[in-house]
């Protein structure tokens, strides 16, 4: 009986022991835990954290170029502004010739301005259009009932050396300046006819002579002319004074301000990268009725019309600083106290000027 009973514990382990092999052949082990890899399909977990900034030659240009067409910056006639140069006393080319520290012609400026070479600059990354005034000094000018003379305000003004034609795209980064005189960025043709005003600007935060409705808005426009006898043609209606969020006053901040100079009819205006004035075919103003609806591009004055060309000469580009006749009459002008006290407010700032055109992608 002894003997029965051992071998029923034998039997009894060996199942047991089975059972137990069994059993751990069938145990799923836990995979071991990934480190550091990504799944290939997952999209990229860390992006650059520091993309590469944007500057003054890669800041989209806003306007579309065309079907086909890319735009190609103009290294030789754009300008950052990025060198020195102080004011000289006579005629001079800077920026790498890009520049000459006067205007297109003799003239030396509207009103009671007069345009010094001296009076422009370039420092500390700007170009600098400064104000001064000579104690004595006047200057005679036509008023709306004859010769008036007043003060004589010194200013700066440049004009580039090579000239641009459409389709062109120019557009600039400017502080206008806190002062009663026009900050002006525009184009015109040698022979002084054809006229696109990108910016004439009233920077004055100052009331006092009804000068507050002008500083509030960004003046853009075109003129055209025959010059004997003159006579002038500009646009006037309500979209050529331009009221813009976040500036109370023009001189409130630095503005990106253009143009596209899309053809002789087509003309579009943009502020900060948006649109915010057309001149073009699918509302008539922009046909040659619009740019020029007296005729004054034509070989000969009105009413002989038909061979009208709309804005289509070759132009300087012009930056200036100008105290022009009507607000001269008008009292709008600087006082000695404030050229004398606030000579920032009464610089004209640009950052860098740049000019694309639109050229062919492949």
């Amino acid at each position: 009986m002894k003997k029965g009973f051992m071998k029923k514990i034998a039997m009894f382990l060996a199942l047991m022991i089975s059972v137990y092999s069994c059993s751990q052949d069938n145990v799923v082990e836990e995979p071991e835990e990934k480190e550091n890899k990504e799944d290939p399909k997952d999209p990229d977990p860390d992006p650059d954290p520091d993309p590469e900034p944007l500057t003054w030659k890669t800041i989209p240009v806003p306007a579309n170029a065309g079907d086909g067409k890319k735009w190609e910056f103009q290294d030789d006639i754009s300008d950052d502004f990025e060198y020195e140069f102080a004011g000289e006393n006579s005629l001079s080319e800077f920026g790498g010739g890009k520049w000459t520290n006067f205007y297109h012609n003799s003239w030396n400026g509207p009103g009671p301005t007069i345009w010094r070479h001296e009076n422009v600059t370039v420092s500390d990354g700007n170009l600098k259009l400064l104000t001064t005034r000579v104690n004595g000094e006047t200057k005679s000018y036509g008023g709306s009932n004859g010769t008036l003379t007043d003060k004589a305000t010194r200013l700066g003004c440049i004009t580039s050396t090579k000239r641009v034609v459409y389709p062109v795209f120019v557009e600039a980064r400017v502080k206008v300046a806190n002062a009663f005189f026009a900050s002006d960025i525009w184009m015109l043709s040698p022979d002084d006819t054809q006229e696109i005003d990108i910016l004439e600007t009233y920077g004055a935060q100052n009331p006092r002579n009804d000068q507050q409705w002008f500083s509030e808005r960004f003046h853009i426009s075109h003129h055209v002319f025959i010059r004997d006898p003159f006579t002038d043609y500009q646009p006037k209606d309500a979209s050529t004074w331009q009221k813009i969020d976040g500036y109370p006053y023009t001189s409130s901040d630095w503005v990106r301000i253009g143009v596209y100079w899309k053809s002789p009819i087509d003309l579009e205006y943009y502020l900060n990268g948006e649109l915010i004035k057309v001149m073009d075919n699918l509302d008539n103003v922009g046909s040659k009725d619009g740019i020029d609806p007296l005729g004054y591009t034509s070989a000969s004055a009105p009413p002989n019309t038909s061979d009208r060309t709309g804005l289509s000469k070759e132009m300087d580009i012009i930056i200036n600083a100008e105290v022009q006749n009507w607000n001269a009459e008008a009292g709008r002008m600087p006082t000695d106290e404030e050229i004398a006290n606030f000579p920032e407010d009464h610089t004209l700032n640009v950052d860098w000027i740049r000019i694309f055109k639109p050229v062919d992608e492949n």
